[in-house]
C-alpha cells in the first residue's frame, strides 16, 4: 500500500504561495493533434464531473485558508474546452479566492459577447483564444471546429473586455512546402500584432504517438529559423520574444500557466508542483469520481523530487520563460532550449500522459494506444509512487 496523502499534507508541502490550475476535459469534438486529457462532452457526465470538481476545489480552498493562505496567486482554467460550460466555470471562479489574474482558454466559436460577458462578470481577467491559424486551409488540415473568421471575431470581442488577450498559433514548418499554406504562420503572427493583442503563444505542432496524427520527426533547423523570423516580425511591430515560444509587448501583460513557480492542479488530468513534490491527478473520469466520492484526493501519481531535483524542475521552466540565473536567453540559447523542450516532451511527458490516458479505457481517439517509450521514461517512472490519497 502506498503513502496516504491528505489535502493538509499536500498544501503544507508548498514552499511558496501557489497558483491554481483547473482542468475541464470536455470537447464537442476531438482535434486529432491534441494530446491533452479530454473526452467528448455529454451533459450528464459533465454535470457529475463539475459536482466532483467543486468538492475537490473546496477541499483545497479550505486547507489553504487553514494554513494562512487567503488566496492563490493566480487561476488558470484549461482543457479540453472549458468555455463549453461558462456558468459552471463562473461558479468555480467565484469559489477560488485569487489575488492575481484569472485566465481561461477560449474556443473561437465561444468568443461571443454573451459568453465572454459571463466570464468577465465572474472575474476572469485574461483569455487565450485558441485560433491556431487565421488560414482556413490550415484549420482544415488541423480539423479545427471553427473558421478563421470565428477567430478574428473572437479576438476583437475579447479585446474590449479583458486585461490580457493572448492568441494561440500552431507552427509546422512542413506547411511551407505546400503552396496553399506557405508563409501562413508568419502571416498569422503579423495579423496578431496588427490587431494589437497583448501576447501571441506559438507552438510547434507536436506529434504524440497516441493521437491520430501519430509520430513524426522535427526539422529543428527550420524550426529555429522560422522562430527567428518570427522574432524579427515581432520587433518590427514593437513586440519582443518573451519566452521560447511566446511574443508580447515589453513590460506588457503576460498570459502563462506552465511557468508558474508553484501550482495546485484540480480536475481530471491536472498536475501540481509544490517545490519538492509533483502530483498527477487521475485522467479517467470514473477513477477521478471514485476518489472524490470516497472523500479522497484524486491523486494518481506522486513523485518526490526533493530539493535538488525540485530546483532543476524550477530552473527548467524559468529557462522556458527566457531567463536563467537572472540572465536573458539569447537566440542560440532559445534554439537549444527549443530542442530540449521537445526532448522532454517526447521522452517524459508523452509516456506519462499515455499511461494516464489508459484510465479512460478506449475513448475512441487513441491511435495507437501507446505513446513513445524510452529508457529515460522507464527509469523516471520507477520513481513515481501510487499514493493512497485520504
Amino acid at each position: 500500500m502506498g503513502h496516504v496523502l491528505g489535502v493538509e499534507e499536500v498544501v503544507a508541502g508548498f514552499d511558496q504561495r501557489p497558483g491554481a490550475y483547473v482542468h475541464v476535459p470536455f470537447c464537442s469534438s476531438i482535434c486529432p493533434f491534441c494530446p491533452y486529457n479530454k473526452v467528448v462532452a455529454q451533459p450528464d457526465i459533465a454535470q457529475r464531473y463539475f459536482a466532483h470538481l467543486t468538492r475537490e476545489v473546496e477541499w483545497y480552498v479550505e486547507a489553504l485558508a487553514a494554513q494562512g493562505h487567503a488566496a492563490v496567486t493566480s487561476l488558470y482554467i484549461g482543457g479540453g474546452t472549458p468555455t463549453l460550460y461558462p456558468d459552471q466555470v463562473a461558479r468555480l471562479v467565484r469559489t477560488i479566492p485569487t489575488s492575481g489574474e484569472r485566465a481561461i482558454e477560449v474556443l473561437p466559436t465561444h468568443g461571443t459577447p454573451p459568453r465572454l460577458d459571463v466570464l468577465r462578470e465572474a472575474g476572469i481577467t485574461a483569455v487565450s483564444i485558441g485560433a491556431q491559424s487565421f488560414h482556413d486551409t490550415v484549420l482544415q488540415r488541423l480539423r479545427r471546429p471553427h473558421t478563421a473568421r470565428d477567430s478574428l471575431d473572437a479576438v476583437s470581442t475579447a479585446q474590449a473586455r479583458f486585461d490580457c488577450v493572448d492568441v494561440d498559433l500552431i507552427v509546422d514548418v512542413s506547411w511551407d512546402d505546400d503552396p496553399g499554406t506557405a508563409g501562413a504562420f508568419l502571416a498569422d503572427l503579423e495579423r496578431c500584432f496588427t490587431m494589437g493583442v497583448d501576447q501571441v503563444s506559438t507552438y510547434p505542432l507536436m506529434r504524440f504517438g497516441y493521437t491520430p496524427f501519430g509520430t513524426a520527426g522535427h526539422d529543428r533547423r527550420r524550426e529555429h529559423r522560422v522562430l527567428r523570423d518570427a522574432t524579427a516580425v515581432a520587433r518590427r511591430h514593437g513586440y519582443e520574444r518573451t519566452s521560447v515560444w511566446t511574443f508580447g509587448r515589453p513590460g506588457g501583460s503576460r498570459y502563462t500557466s506552465i511557468t508558474r513557480r508553484r501550482f495546485i492542479g484540480m480536475g481530471a488530468g491536472s498536475a501540481s508542483f509544490a517545490g519538492r513534490d509533483f502530483y498527477v491527478n487521475h485522467f479517467g473520469l470514473d477513477a477521478y469520481a471514485a476518489d472524490v466520492e470516497a472523500a479522497r484526493l484524486p491523486i494518481a501519481r506522486w513523485l518526490h523530487l526533493g530539493s535538488a531535483a525540485g530546483t532543476a524542475y524550477d530552473l527548467f521552466w524559468q529557462a522556458y520563460a527566457g531567463s536563467l540565473g537572472g540572465h536573458r536567453l539569447g537566440p542560440r540559447s532559445f534554439d537549444r532550449y527549443h530542442d530540449l523542450e521537445q526532448w522532454v516532451t517526447y521522452h517524459l511527458i508523452e509516456p506519462l500522459w499515455a499511461q494516464m490516458l489508459a484510465e479512460h479505457g478506449d475513448p475512441g481517439w487513441t491511435v495507437p494506444r501507446q505513446g513513445r517509450r524510452s529508457l529515460v521514461w522507464d527509469l523516471a517512472s520507477a520513481a513515481f509512487e501510487r499514493p493512497v490519497a485520504a
